[in-house]
């Protein structure tokens, strides 16, 4: 089976999978999109389903702008592994039975290198050995493609997961940008962000930000239509609708509109959402995209969750809660998520 679906690979040419340690180049250079009307689109229609209870069994084909949702990692074998943060938020809730059954991390990854991990030898593909093993038992696969858009192997694991289980979801992470958009390179490799520093993050405006959500989300070629309308192409496919958008980018940035307003308690700067040039988050905004996947999966409102409180943060509760309602927000305005609500007043 997969090898069939694996043929069709040939249709796009030859691409070898990333090792673990390339450099990270993730998503899109949203900020050099010219901001249009948005305007709404028949071909972002989507079904609304009510809230999931089940605990989701879930396959992660990912990069480090999303694996951290998942299971902790660690390359000392003394450490236990922790169900990791997305598990947290949804054993709060009560959804009995949440698992991660395998991850398959490829530093900067696009879909088709994961689809090509393993170099033919499926046996040593973990994304497509776990989607095989779980068959009618999988409820979401996930990934996250970045700069290049469609994506060859979207398509493929699309095909793949309508043959091992089309009553599966497919969960897609829309990510932010790397570098801020300033990488000299629009996918994974080459020379990265060049001499790009984390604290020139701190020039970026409201205005700059507002730009860059306009140029996402609004009706024309740009990243989130051409997303959507590639995942709308597997529905076809599946008869019925199995894709989903996850609006990371959208949260991270209205994040940063916060922050530059001053409402996050302990978040002076935008230079502090991220650990480095490239783009990895800290706490805060790890903790903002773990709500957004939440909100989409579960397919309800994060805000009230206490699992990523810290006690000994002052600023944590409050915090948190305004990182909750960004991230419903973000969720209910994506046409394509599958999830449908009123929109919150932030930190009200």
């Amino acid at each position: 089976m997969i090898q069939d679906i694996g043929r069709k690979a040939s249709r796009f040419g030859a691409l070898r999978a990333a090792s673990g340690a390339a450099v990270l180049a993730i998503a899109v250079s949203f900020g050099a999109l010219a901001p249009v009307h948005a305007q709404s689109s028949p071909a972002a229609a989507t079904e609304v389903a009510k809230p999931i209870t089940k605990g989701q069994k879930i396959v992660m084909a990912t990069h480090s702008f999303n694996v951290f949702v998942g299971p902790s990692r660690s390359r000392d074998p003394s450490v236990t592994p922790t169900p990791g943060p997305l598990a947290a938020l949804a054993a709060e809730r009560g959804k009995a039975g949440h698992e991660t059954l395998a991850v398959q991390m490829i530093g900067g990854s696009t879909p088709m290198q994961h689809w090509n991990q393993g170099d033919g030898d499926d046996s040593k593909n973990i994304a497509k050995t776990a989607l095989a093993k779980a068959g009618k038992d999988l409820d979401v696969f996930t990934m996250s493609p970045n700069a290049k858009m469609p994506e060859e192997g979207i398509d493929l694991f699309g095909d793949l997961v309508i043959k091992t289980n089309p009553n599966a979801r497919i969960m897609v992470q829309a990510s932010w940008s790397a570098y801020d958009g300033k990488g000299t390179t629009p996918s994974v490799g080459g020379a990265g962000g060049g001499d790009f520093k984390n604290d020139q993050r701190d020039s970026i405006t409201a205005a700059d930000l507002d730009k860059w959500i306009a140029g996402q989300e609004a009706r024309g070629d740009n990243y989130l239509i051409r997303l959507r309308t590639q995942l709308e192409g597997i529905d076809k496919r599946a008869g019925k609708q199995i894709t989903y958008v996850v609006p990371s980018s959208i949260a991270v940035d209205n994040l940063r509109k916060e922050v530059l307003a001053g409402h996050v308690p302990g978040v002076a700067k935008q230079s502090e959402l991220f650990r480095d040039p490239i783009g990895h988050p800290t706490t805060a905004t790890a903790n903002l995209v773990t709500y957004v996947w939440f909100t989409a999966m579960y397919r309800e409102s994060p805000v009230g969750l206490q699992a990523l409180v810290d006690k000994n943060d002052p600023n944590s509760a409050t915090r948190e809660k305004l990182l909750q309602q960004i991230a419903w927000n973000a969720v209910v305005g994506e046409p394509k998520s599958g999830v449908k609500g009123t929109p919150v007043k932030v930190g009200s």
